[in-house]
């Protein structure tokens, strides 16, 4: 009976271990269910900082998208300048200029200019810039009389935007004229012999033009008129 006693507590031990090591299996099991769980939450936040950071490069991609579409508009806009010759006529130089009144008609001379050209090229409208440089002893072009009236005219089917007659030496003031083609204004210089200077500005750009004219008294009604000689 002794024997059979020694029996039966050896099997409640090996049934107890049998429980305690079942038991330990299911702890086991429960830690590493944690485990697995943790690990998942860690890779779901890593994905969700990934993520965050992929938006924001993809925002910064819009951004630099957008910053080159700016600067390729403002680059299509500076190089595609507005055509002067839209609707109106152009040349391809500053159109000629002549002065007439009671003594006749003269050409003026273009002494300077910058010009747009009236093609577009690939850099887009070229302008020249011209500057001349006249004689000492330029040869009297008209003879006007003090307070008659002198048309000045263009070679061109437009009129300037702005026109200013100056007198030489310089530090003489200019005169602001109506722009006009023809522009047409009473001489009110001085007698006297000198240069005089027309300013003009026009869609495509600037030119000036001189002349040296002999300013005379006006005439009397006793004075024979100058007549101006042509061939």
């Amino acid at each position: 009976m002794r024997r059979t006693a020694m029996r039966r507590t050896a099997m409640r031990r090996t049934a107890m271990r049998r429980r305690m090591a079942v038991a330990l299996l299911v702890v086991l099991g429960v830690l590493a269910g944690n485990g697995a769980g943790a690990q998942t939450t860690t890779t779901s936040s890593t994905t969700s900082s990934s993520t965050t950071s992929s938006s924001t490069t993809t925002s910064s991609s819009t951004t630099s998208s957008t910053l080159v579409t700016t600067t390729t508009s403002t680059s299509t806009t500076s190089t595609t300048v507005v055509n002067p010759c839209t609707g109106q006529p152009c040349t391809v130089q500053p159109p000629q200029a002549t002065l007439s009144g009671s003594g006749g008609e003269a050409t003026l001379l273009l002494t300077r200019s910058c010009w747009r050209s009236p093609t577009p090229t690939a850099q887009g409208l070229v302008t020249a810039c011209l500057l001349a440089t006249l004689a000492p002893d330029i040869p009297v072009g008209l003879v006007v009389r003090r307070g008659e009236t002198l048309t000045l005219r263009f070679a061109i089917g437009m009129a300037p935007t702005e026109v200013r007659l100056r007198r030489f030496p310089d530090g003489e003031p200019t005169t602001a004229l109506t722009p006009a083609n023809p522009t047409v204004f009473v001489n009110d210089l001085p007698v006297g012999v000198y240069l005089i200077s027309f300013a003009t500005k026009w869609n495509q750009g600037d030119a000036s033009y001189v002349l040296k004219v002999d300013v005379r008294a006006p005439a009397t009604a006793s004075e024979p008129r100058v007549l101006a000689l042509t061939g």
